[in-house]
Protein backbone atom coordinates (compact mmCIF):
# COMPACT_ATOMS: atom_id res chain seq x y z
CA UNK A 1 0.00 0.00 0.00
CA UNK A 2 1.12 3.46 -0.69
CA UNK A 3 2.81 5.38 2.54
CA UNK A 4 0.90 8.61 4.52
CA UNK A 5 2.45 11.37 1.74
CA UNK A 6 1.42 8.83 -1.32
CA UNK A 7 -2.21 8.80 -0.05
CA UNK A 8 -2.08 12.44 0.60
CA UNK A 9 -0.84 13.52 -2.31
CA UNK A 10 -3.50 10.87 -4.68
CA UNK A 11 -5.92 12.13 -2.43
CA UNK A 12 -5.32 15.74 -3.89
CA UNK A 13 -4.62 14.23 -7.12
CA UNK A 14 -8.30 13.04 -7.17
CA UNK A 15 -10.18 15.95 -5.82
CA UNK A 16 -8.29 17.69 -8.86
CA UNK A 17 -9.89 15.35 -10.95
CA UNK A 18 -13.27 15.63 -9.49
CA UNK A 19 -13.44 19.41 -10.47
CA UNK A 20 -12.19 18.89 -14.05
CA UNK A 21 -14.17 20.12 -16.90
CA UNK A 22 -17.03 18.28 -18.36
CA UNK A 23 -15.93 16.30 -21.41
CA UNK A 24 -12.28 16.43 -20.30
CA UNK A 25 -11.67 12.62 -20.19
CA UNK A 26 -9.65 11.57 -16.54
CA UNK A 27 -10.28 7.75 -17.05
CA UNK A 28 -6.91 6.76 -17.76
CA UNK A 29 -5.84 9.23 -14.73
CA UNK A 30 -8.00 7.25 -12.72
CA UNK A 31 -6.96 4.23 -13.65
CA UNK A 32 -3.15 5.19 -12.97
CA UNK A 33 -3.83 5.95 -8.85
CA UNK A 34 -6.34 2.85 -9.08
CA UNK A 35 -3.05 1.00 -9.71
CA UNK A 36 -1.04 3.11 -7.72
CA UNK A 37 -3.27 2.19 -4.56
CA UNK A 38 -3.19 -1.41 -4.87
CA UNK A 39 0.22 -2.35 -6.27
CA UNK A 40 -0.41 -5.78 -5.42
CA UNK A 41 -2.92 -6.27 -8.45
CA UNK A 42 -0.37 -6.54 -10.65
CA UNK A 43 -1.68 -8.14 -13.92
CA UNK A 44 -0.69 -9.86 -16.89
CA UNK A 45 -2.27 -9.44 -20.70
CA UNK A 46 -0.92 -12.42 -22.81
CA UNK A 47 -1.29 -12.05 -26.40
CA UNK A 48 -0.97 -14.80 -28.38
CA UNK A 49 0.16 -15.00 -31.75
CA UNK A 50 0.28 -18.79 -33.13
CA UNK A 51 1.44 -19.19 -36.89
CA UNK A 52 -0.77 -22.15 -38.32
CA UNK A 53 0.53 -22.07 -42.21
CA UNK A 54 1.10 -25.08 -44.38
CA UNK A 55 4.93 -25.62 -43.36
CA UNK A 56 3.17 -26.58 -39.96
CA UNK A 57 1.85 -29.55 -40.66
CA UNK A 58 4.22 -32.34 -39.65
CA UNK A 59 4.32 -30.62 -36.34
CA UNK A 60 0.80 -29.88 -35.45
CA UNK A 61 0.42 -32.01 -33.17
CA UNK A 62 3.73 -31.09 -31.09
CA UNK A 63 2.66 -27.50 -31.41
CA UNK A 64 -0.85 -28.37 -30.15
CA UNK A 65 1.09 -30.35 -27.37
CA UNK A 66 3.68 -27.58 -26.38
CA UNK A 67 0.85 -25.11 -26.62
CA UNK A 68 -1.83 -27.15 -23.97
CA UNK A 69 1.51 -28.01 -21.56
CA UNK A 70 1.75 -24.38 -21.98
CA UNK A 71 -1.45 -23.55 -20.52
CA UNK A 72 -1.51 -26.25 -17.39
CA UNK A 73 1.62 -24.06 -15.96
CA UNK A 74 0.17 -21.14 -16.31
CA UNK A 75 -3.33 -21.86 -15.27
CA UNK A 76 -1.58 -23.46 -11.81
CA UNK A 77 0.76 -20.27 -11.67
CA UNK A 78 -1.00 -17.32 -9.18
CA UNK A 79 -1.77 -13.59 -10.21
CA UNK A 80 -4.29 -12.43 -12.42
CA UNK A 81 -3.61 -13.21 -16.13
CA UNK A 82 -5.62 -12.72 -18.96
CA UNK A 83 -4.86 -14.54 -22.72
CA UNK A 84 -5.80 -13.97 -25.84
CA UNK A 85 -5.15 -16.51 -28.61
CA UNK A 86 -5.16 -15.69 -32.20
CA UNK A 87 -4.02 -17.97 -35.26
CA UNK A 88 -2.72 -16.93 -38.94
CA UNK A 89 -2.24 -18.15 -42.20
CA UNK A 90 -2.82 -17.62 -45.81
CA UNK A 91 -6.78 -17.99 -45.25
CA UNK A 92 -7.72 -16.11 -41.92
CA UNK A 93 -4.42 -13.91 -41.00
CA UNK A 94 -5.62 -13.45 -37.56
CA UNK A 95 -8.31 -15.85 -36.09
CA UNK A 96 -9.11 -14.64 -32.99
CA UNK A 97 -9.86 -18.50 -30.62
CA UNK A 98 -9.25 -17.25 -27.27
CA UNK A 99 -10.33 -13.72 -26.47
CA UNK A 100 -9.02 -12.10 -22.91
CA UNK A 101 -10.14 -15.61 -21.05
CA UNK A 102 -8.94 -16.29 -17.74
CA UNK A 103 -5.81 -18.28 -18.58
CA UNK A 104 -6.63 -21.14 -15.78
CA UNK A 105 -10.14 -21.85 -17.41
CA UNK A 106 -8.94 -21.74 -21.25
CA UNK A 107 -9.87 -25.00 -23.26
CA UNK A 108 -7.16 -26.61 -25.06
CA UNK A 109 -6.21 -26.95 -28.32
CA UNK A 110 -7.23 -29.76 -30.76
CA UNK A 111 -6.78 -30.26 -33.83
CA UNK A 112 -10.63 -29.23 -34.48
CA UNK A 113 -8.95 -25.61 -33.78
CA UNK A 114 -5.36 -25.84 -34.64
CA UNK A 115 -4.36 -27.47 -38.30
CA UNK A 116 -2.30 -26.21 -40.72
CA UNK A 117 -2.59 -24.65 -44.03
CA UNK A 118 -1.88 -21.95 -46.55
CA UNK A 119 1.24 -18.99 -46.08
CA UNK A 120 2.60 -16.80 -43.60
CA UNK A 121 1.32 -13.09 -43.23
CA UNK A 122 3.33 -12.27 -40.25
CA UNK A 123 2.96 -8.95 -40.44
CA UNK A 124 -1.04 -8.45 -40.99
CA UNK A 125 -1.08 -10.36 -37.76
CA UNK A 126 1.52 -8.41 -35.55
CA UNK A 127 -0.32 -5.74 -36.84
CA UNK A 128 -4.36 -6.62 -36.39
CA UNK A 129 -2.87 -7.94 -32.80
CA UNK A 130 -1.66 -4.43 -31.25
CA UNK A 131 -4.59 -2.47 -32.96
CA UNK A 132 -6.75 -4.90 -31.31
CA UNK A 133 -4.91 -4.23 -27.86
CA UNK A 134 -4.74 -0.72 -27.88
CA UNK A 135 -8.53 -0.83 -28.10
CA UNK A 136 -8.71 -3.29 -25.13
CA UNK A 137 -6.29 -0.93 -22.95
CA UNK A 138 -8.35 2.69 -24.02
CA UNK A 139 -11.69 0.27 -23.29
CA UNK A 140 -10.36 -0.74 -19.98
CA UNK A 141 -8.64 3.27 -18.68
CA UNK A 142 -12.49 4.40 -19.61
CA UNK A 143 -14.30 1.70 -17.68
CA UNK A 144 -11.84 2.84 -14.99
CA UNK A 145 -10.10 -0.77 -14.52
CA UNK A 146 -6.57 -1.80 -13.62
CA UNK A 147 -3.85 -1.50 -15.79
CA UNK A 148 -2.88 -5.03 -17.42
CA UNK A 149 1.21 -5.19 -18.42
CA UNK A 150 1.28 -6.40 -21.68
CA UNK A 151 3.31 -9.68 -23.44
CA UNK A 152 3.07 -10.53 -26.69
CA UNK A 153 4.62 -13.90 -27.77
CA UNK A 154 5.27 -15.00 -31.27
CA UNK A 155 5.16 -18.57 -32.21
CA UNK A 156 6.12 -19.36 -36.01
CA UNK A 157 8.02 -21.55 -38.29
CA UNK A 158 8.86 -19.23 -41.56
CA UNK A 159 9.83 -16.37 -43.30
CA UNK A 160 7.07 -13.83 -43.67
CA UNK A 161 5.92 -14.24 -46.87
CA UNK A 162 2.11 -13.28 -47.59
CA UNK A 163 1.11 -9.37 -46.32
CA UNK A 164 -0.93 -7.33 -47.82
CA UNK A 165 -1.85 -4.60 -45.29
CA UNK A 166 1.18 -3.76 -43.26
CA UNK A 167 4.51 -3.68 -44.21
CA UNK A 168 7.81 -4.02 -42.09
CA UNK A 169 8.28 -0.43 -42.01
CA UNK A 170 4.82 0.28 -40.40
CA UNK A 171 5.37 -2.86 -38.28
CA UNK A 172 8.36 -1.70 -36.51
CA UNK A 173 6.90 1.61 -36.10
CA UNK A 174 3.86 -0.31 -34.21
CA UNK A 175 6.09 -2.59 -31.78
CA UNK A 176 8.78 0.34 -30.95
CA UNK A 177 6.19 2.47 -29.99
CA UNK A 178 4.53 -0.38 -27.72
CA UNK A 179 7.97 -1.02 -26.20
CA UNK A 180 8.51 2.74 -25.12
CA UNK A 181 4.93 2.15 -23.46
CA UNK A 182 6.55 -0.82 -21.71
CA UNK A 183 4.85 -4.12 -23.69
CA UNK A 184 6.96 -6.69 -23.96
CA UNK A 185 6.98 -8.47 -27.14
CA UNK A 186 8.98 -12.38 -27.55
CA UNK A 187 9.58 -13.71 -30.74
CA UNK A 188 10.24 -17.48 -31.67
CA UNK A 189 11.13 -19.22 -34.79
CA UNK A 190 12.59 -21.60 -36.90
CA UNK A 191 13.90 -22.10 -40.55
CA UNK A 192 15.29 -18.74 -40.29
CA UNK A 193 17.57 -16.10 -38.36
CA UNK A 194 14.98 -15.04 -35.99
CA UNK A 195 17.20 -12.63 -34.44
CA UNK A 196 17.69 -11.24 -38.29
CA UNK A 197 14.03 -11.46 -39.25
CA UNK A 198 13.43 -10.34 -35.46
CA UNK A 199 15.60 -7.54 -36.13
CA UNK A 200 13.92 -6.16 -38.75
CA UNK A 201 10.64 -5.86 -37.08
CA UNK A 202 12.22 -4.00 -33.98
CA UNK A 203 12.33 -6.90 -31.60
CA UNK A 204 14.94 -7.01 -29.11
CA UNK A 205 18.08 -10.10 -29.52
CA UNK A 206 16.79 -10.78 -25.59
CA UNK A 207 13.25 -11.97 -26.53
CA UNK A 208 14.21 -13.97 -28.91
CA UNK A 209 15.02 -17.58 -29.67
CA UNK A 210 15.62 -20.33 -32.73
CA UNK A 211 14.30 -23.23 -31.99
CA UNK A 212 14.92 -26.28 -33.83
CA UNK A 213 11.58 -27.30 -37.08
CA UNK A 214 11.22 -30.91 -35.24
CA UNK A 215 9.12 -32.31 -32.11
CA UNK A 216 12.02 -31.67 -29.70
CA UNK A 217 12.45 -28.18 -30.76
CA UNK A 218 8.76 -27.36 -30.37
CA UNK A 219 8.49 -28.97 -26.79
CA UNK A 220 11.79 -26.72 -25.84
CA UNK A 221 10.31 -23.77 -27.70
CA UNK A 222 7.12 -23.81 -25.47
CA UNK A 223 8.81 -24.59 -22.30
CA UNK A 224 10.95 -21.53 -22.95
CA UNK A 225 8.08 -19.94 -23.51
CA UNK A 226 6.22 -20.89 -20.03
CA UNK A 227 9.54 -20.33 -18.22
CA UNK A 228 9.88 -17.18 -19.60
CA UNK A 229 6.20 -15.81 -18.90
CA UNK A 230 6.25 -17.46 -14.95
CA UNK A 231 9.00 -15.27 -14.33
CA UNK A 232 7.36 -12.50 -16.19
CA UNK A 233 4.36 -13.10 -13.67
CA UNK A 234 6.43 -13.70 -10.25
CA UNK A 235 7.61 -9.96 -10.70
CA UNK A 236 6.24 -6.77 -9.51
CA UNK A 237 5.82 -4.26 -12.18
CA UNK A 238 8.89 -2.03 -12.02
CA UNK A 239 11.05 -5.13 -12.36
CA UNK A 240 8.17 -5.96 -15.38
CA UNK A 241 9.89 -2.96 -16.64
CA UNK A 242 13.52 -3.55 -16.15
CA UNK A 243 13.66 -6.80 -17.87
CA UNK A 244 11.00 -5.92 -21.03
CA UNK A 245 14.13 -6.37 -23.04
CA UNK A 246 15.62 -9.86 -21.14
CA UNK A 247 12.11 -12.12 -21.26
CA UNK A 248 14.50 -15.32 -21.37
CA UNK A 249 17.02 -13.91 -18.84
CA UNK A 250 19.75 -14.81 -20.81
CA UNK A 251 18.37 -18.44 -21.25
CA UNK A 252 18.20 -19.65 -24.33
CA UNK A 253 17.12 -23.64 -23.60
CA UNK A 254 15.32 -24.04 -27.28
CA UNK A 255 18.63 -22.39 -29.70
CA UNK A 256 20.92 -24.45 -26.64
CA UNK A 257 19.01 -27.94 -27.37
CA UNK A 258 20.00 -27.16 -31.08
CA UNK A 259 23.82 -26.33 -30.97
CA UNK A 260 24.28 -29.83 -28.87
CA UNK A 261 22.61 -31.67 -31.53
CA UNK A 262 25.42 -29.92 -34.15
Amino acid sequence: MPNDNTSTFLAGLRRTLAEAPDGVDVSAITAAIEAIENPGETRTKIWFLLDRSGSMQSLTGDVIGGFNQFLAEQGSQTGEARMTVVLFDGDNPFEVVVNAETIGDIAQLTHDTYWARGVTPLYDAVGDLIVRADQRITDRAKAGKPTEDQVVLIFTDGYENASSRYDRARVFDLIKNRQDDDWTFVFMGSNQDSYGEGAKVGFVGGNVQNYESSSAGVNYAFAEFSRGTSSFRSKPRRQRIADKERFFEDIKAAEEAMDDKD
